[in-house]
């Protein structure tokens, strides 16, 4: 395994090269010392060729003067050494509509060119016997001791087996979406229909109807590519935003829960937005409701407090009796997201605060 990353092993080839490429021109060079710099490039180059990607490299102009041997491997035809940035399109590859990578589009065109830092790029790269396969590559800058670039280099990562695996995710995903929506119309008919035999009031099917309508497309929302985790302001705005009608503000940084906690924070949105439509801040004209959520940390981990706040409508009303919605806005959130909330009855209108621990990636998964 190589014992040095390898844009510093670039750093130190194209170094050696330049040395050495010094050494010829000087006659009276120490043949000792030319000597040990041709031992050090062999050196460098043989560690290029554990590294278990392709490594391409061009000099400040572009031209391209190295390229390992897990190159060849992968495009099925000798490294091409192009003159200049204006070359790279005898490497040919297409983007994923079918268009043809160009020149200045390469990363090594563009680090030179336009002195871009970091750069990647996937493409569908025809190899030399004329198949195809999906390639990442990835280009930063060779720099010297002293900060200035000397050239580029790029890593080449055969991405083709992802791809085929993602593209096949998709798929599965869809299908369980599709299959899950068909289950939630069987829920939907049977809860119908039993109800409609047992007499109960129309008001009442309704309000069971639009709840499993709204827990069907919180499902449908969280099910995708990204199914694991999911952003508060998609989840609340998907939910909110039908209801509000303009009168339910967002306000937030960018955070993302775990889809069972997304899934949970849903239903609770869809309910405190349903009783504001009934009893709350938007029964009347005025009536605004602001929803934020903010991050902070304590003893045992980082916090996210979550922020309803009613104004401008009646004054909010304990009830003497809880009910369903109550319950996902409470007690069945504090169990899925392990928090505590606090609801304020006042003469200002109705307030409901979350805080609870923010779960990583990895509590998530576990």
């Amino acid at each position: 395994m190589p014992t040095q990353p390898t844009d510093k092993m670039a750093t130190e080839l194209l170094h050696v090269q330049e040395e050495l490429a010094a050494k010829n021109v000087d006659a009276d060079a120490p043949k000792k010392q030319a000597q040990r710099a041709s031992h050090r490039l062999n050196f460098l180059e043989a560690m290029m060729e554990t590294v278990p990607v392709g490594v391409v490299m061009a000099d400040a102009e572009g031209k391209i003067i190295y390229g390992n041997s897990h190159v060849e491997k992968m495009v099925r035809h000798p490294v091409l050494h192009s003159d200049d940035v204006n070359a790279y399109g005898e490497w040919v590859s297409y983007h994923a509509d079918g268009s043809r990578v160009q020149s200045h589009e390469y990363p090594l065109a563009r680090v030179i060119q336009n002195r871009e830092d970091h750069v990647e790029i996937d493409v569908d790269y025809q190899r030399g016997d004329g198949t195809r396969f999906w390639m990442r590559i990835i280009g930063e800058p060779v720099l010297d001791g002293e900060g200035e670039r000397i050239g580029a280099t790029v890593a080449l990562i055969d991405i083709d087996e992802e791809r085929r695996l993602r593209e096949a995710q998709n798929i599965l995903i869809a299908e369980l979406n599709h299959r899950v929506k068909n289950a939630f119309s069987v829920v939907k008919s049977i809860v119908s229909q039993s109800l409609r035999k047992m007499s109960i009031q129309r008001g009442i099917r309704e309000t069971i109807d639009q709840r499993l309508n709204a827990y069907a497309t919180a499902h449908s929302k969280l099910v995708g590519t990204t199914w694991d985790r999911a952003a508060i302001g998609a989840v609340a705005a998907d939910v909110l935003d039908p209801i509000g009608g303009g009168r339910i503000t967002l306000t937030g940084p960018e955070v993302e829960v775990p889809s069972r906690q997304a899934l949970s924070l849903s239903m609770a949105f869809y309910e405190l937005a349903t009783n504001a439509m009934k009893y709350g801040a938007l029964s009347v004209p005025d009536g605004v409701v602001n929803l934020s959520w903010e991050q902070g940390s304590a003893a045992e981990g980082s916090l996210l407090e979550l922020h309803w706040v009613e104004q401008g409508g009646p004054a909010a009303e304990k009830p003497s009796e809880t009910g369903f919605g109550s319950f996902i806005t409470g007690r069945a959130l504090e169990a899925e997201t392990g928090g505590k909330i606090d609801t304020v009855f006042g003469p200002d209108g109705y307030e409901w605060h979350l805080k609870m621990p923010q779960q990583t990636e990895e509590q998530a998964v576990e």
